[in-house]
């Protein structure tokens, strides 16, 4: 197993990679195995540079293989196979303090890179994606990776205030960058001039209104998180989001 110079690993997030990358790691095969389904965790090393593993390999790395467990998860509205659910948990338990402030951290995090970094990259994404208040707490986080208990506090309040649009909370958000990525692929493999121009046309209204109708995401061929673009609010007060249509031809929006 690759080690860090002078030091372990520390997770920093799970997150999209190309399919064709390879994981930092060796496996039983002294091979750098791939990721088929295009997710990976990302370990920092001592001296800061990241790098992709694959699960088993980044707790194989990690002296606390549990903290695999409390990175942000920017694939967490990806379609995931039945196979690979979690077990049910056995019952309601009461969280521990310390494990809600981990998550709260993480979630904190999740949404400053999304707001500032992810989605606000996006090409032709809409201005108010980028938040004027948020731009302090994120150049300090990109210095020092890291954000305070207040900052935490402040972030989890601007994504929960009744003044943030629905379309601006994390988990559509979320669902922005998991079909931002989605279509940046199929764009990238598609030969047919006729379906990139559609693509493409689709991936400008994404960037346009934050939001795709699961007509459009079977139009496409993309496969996401059974309940995305559903989240309370983004196609309007008390409305429903739109119902999928039997078949779509290519290059219609709707």
């Amino acid at each position: 197993m690759t080690q860090a110079h002078g030091g372990g690993w520390i997770p920093v997030r799970k997150d999209f990679v190309d399919p064709a990358t390879r994981c930092h790691a060796r496996g039983a095969s002294r091979r750098h195995h791939g990721f088929p389904d295009g997710r990976a965790y990302i370990l920092r090393d001592a001296a800061g540079h990241e790098y992709p593993f694959g699960e088993d390999c980044a707790r194989a790395a990690l002296a606390q293989p549990g903290l695999l467990g409390l990175v942000p998860d920017y694939t967490e509205r990806d379609m995931v196979p039945r196979a690979a659910w979690p077990e049910p948990a056995p019952g309601p338990r009461r969280r521990d303090p310390a494990q809600a402030r981990a998550a709260e951290h993480a979630a904190a995090i999740r949404y400053l890179v999304l707001r500032m970094e992810k989605v606000a990259a996006v090409p032709r994404v809409q201005p108010t994606v980028r938040f004027p208040a948020l731009e302090d707490v994120y150049a300090q986080y990109q210095r020092s990776g890291d954000i305070a208990p207040a900052q935490v506090r402040r972030i989890l309040a601007i994504e929960r205030s009744p003044s943030t649009p629905p379309r601006l909370r994390a988990i559509n958000l979320l669902d922005v960058y998991t079909a931002h990525v989605k279509l940046q692929r199929l764009i990238a493999a598609s030969t047919s001039v006729d379906n990139i121009r559609f693509l493409r046309s689709l991936h400008d209204w994404l960037a346009r209104h934050l939001v795709l109708t699961a007509g459009q995401l079977a139009a496409a061929g993309i496969a996401m998180h059974p309940q995305a673009f559903t989240s309370a609010g983004i196609w309007g007060p008390e409305a429903e989001p739109p119902a999928a249509a039997g078949r779509f031809q290519s290059g219609t929006l709707f």
